[in-house]
């Protein structure tokens, strides 16, 4: 996996330059993410793509089982998508770049002030470009599989930028890598688009 993550941050550097919609970066990044599920054996399945329409943004929000949540949004949404991510991943050498260049957007959520701008800013990005975003409301990740309180910041960008939300729920990832630990168990994850309200 880190052997392939360096290989993919290679294109992504060069394309963030001037791929301004990502739609190179969002096929290599959909590529990528369907062969690291592949080769960590993980089955999964999606359901709801027809209440998709491929043209369209959208706001994305998810319950957060897993690490593994964020490969199946590459893997299973067929639109060129962004996340908010937080500022400690933006750190980390050449992956943090790779983030950057594929115009992932940092937040600081131990500022409110500054938490408050990554939200313009993301809200800016979606009006002048033809992505989406995914947004995990809760925060964090569940360790208890129970859903945690949401977060205003993403509901909030929602409304400011007029995009519809599609409700997304992803069922198994938890009990296939949990929180804090690095065993893969075996199952299957259930990726269940809604209705966009």
């Amino acid at each position: 996996m880190i052997l392939s993550t360096g290989i993919l941050s290679i294109p992504i550097l060069i394309l963030g330059w001037f791929d301004r919609d990502k739609n190179l970066i969002g096929k290599i990044s959909r590529l990528w993410a369907r062969w690291i599920i592949w080769s960590m054996g993980i089955s999964y399945k999606i359901g709801g793509t027809n209440n998709l329409c491929h043209k369209h943004q959208y706001v994305f929000m998810c319950n957060h089982e897993s690490v593994l949540d964020i490969l199946l949004a590459l893997a299973c949404l067929p639109h060129n998508i962004v996340f908010l991510a937080k500022k400690e991943l933006f750190r980390i050498p050449v992956f943090g770049w790779t983030m950057k260049a594929a115009g992932m957007i940092k937040v600081d959520r131990e500022n409110k002030e500054k938490a408050k701008k990554s939200v313009d800013q993301a809200i800016n990005k979606l009006s002048n470009a033809k992505y989406s975003t995914i947004l995990f409301p809760e925060g964090t990740r569940s360790e208890s599989g129970d859903l945690l309180t949401f977060k205003k910041g993403g509901f909030i960008m929602a409304v400011r930028s007029k995009l519809p939300v599609v409700p997304i729920t992803i069922i198994g990832a938890r009990s296939i890598l949990p929180k804090k630990s690095l065993k893969l168990n075996k199952g299957n994850i259930y990726f269940i688009i809604d209705i966009p309200i």
